[in-house]
């Protein structure tokens, strides 16, 4: 059998298991922060590029239709609605683009960040 004996533990262990697991957790909390906004984002390119895809076969109406909606979903900024879509050719092409800001709230700080979405597609 295997005796413990008194007051020999300095509790090291247990303050740099406590210190790992609080800067774990802070760099969780800014990773899902920063990613709502990025996911945001890409998530606007993607529709950009599926309506630039079909652009062919759509008016300019329908696609900023499609495209304002997902903004309103997405909820964001209301700056992110001046959509710019220009159609170019020969070659033919459709380029879309917007510009937008998102206030990024961290615990300490805030954050400006400015998105300048753009897809540009030939059909």
């Amino acid at each position: 059998m295997v005796g413990r004996t008194g007051g020999t533990r300095r509790g090291a262990g247990t303050l740099g298991c406590l210190v790992t697991l609080v800067l774990f957790i802070g760099a969780l909390y800014y990773g899902t922060e920063v990613g709502r906004v990025y996911y945001r984002y890409y998530n606007l390119v993607d529709v950009m590029k599926v309506q630039a895809r079909f652009a062919r076969n759509q008016t300019d109406q329908v696609i900023r239709r499609n495209i304002l909606s997902r903004i309103d979903e997405l909820g964001l900024p209301s700056e992110a609605r001046r959509l710019q879509i220009r159609r170019e050719g020969p070659p033919y092409q459709i380029v879309i683009r917007t510009e937008y800001r998102e206030l990024l709230q961290l615990p300490f700080r805030s954050v400006q960040l400015t998105f300048r979405p753009k897809v540009e597609s030939r059909f």
